[in-house]
């Protein structure tokens, strides 16, 4: 799912108002590996080439030299990885401080949106790392079906808190 998608669902399924924690928990797992990824080839001195097909990009991912950035999206898509994270913060803010800290859980959203957005050929999402290499096989979400009606649930969704909710 593209990251404008994963922040308005953080900000529309999580409770609470919206804030920046659950945009930038909501797109963490892609960013960190991302991010990560053109800030090494930007010092390297490198661009990263604009791709023309997913089959293209892979394919320069799968090379020796580009390889770390799938085996980092390993584990910043296990939901394993985030719940030992976030275990300790949620325990803190709710024993300590009488939180529900909702904006912690956008990170495991949109891993679990992933699992079923993405197909063994684009960044499979091996949720159960390091325990597991299982991945199931979505429909991509540059589909034009699956991204339209991602964005169509999104507004119906936005529809009903602000019409149906708050009423």
């Amino acid at each position: 799912m593209d990251i404008m998608a994963h922040s308005l669902w953080s900000l529309v399924l999580l409770p609470g108002p919206p804030s920046i924690a659950k945009v930038v928990l909501g797109i963490a797992p892609d960013a960190a590996v991302f991010a990560t990824s053109l800030t090494v080839q930007a010092l390297k001195g490198k661009m990263q080439p604009g791709f023309k097909t997913r089959q293209e990009m892979m394919e320069w991912y799968h090379r020796k030299e580009n390889r770390w950035v799938l085996n980092l999206y390993k584990w910043t898509h296990s939901l394993i990885i985030w719940v030992l994270l976030l275990i300790p913060l949620f325990a803190y803010y709710f024993f300590f401080r009488n939180q529900v800290p909702w904006y912690l859980l956008a990170a495991p959203l949109h891993i679990l949106m992933d699992i079923p957005t993405h197909d063994r050929n684009s960044f499979p999402v091996q949720f159960l790392n390091p325990f597991s290499k299982f991945q199931f096989n979505g429909l991509h979400w540059s589909k034009p079906l699956v991204f339209i009606g991602n964005y169509v649930l999104i507004i119906i969704v936005i529809y009903f808190r602000i019409f149906v909710i708050r009423k």
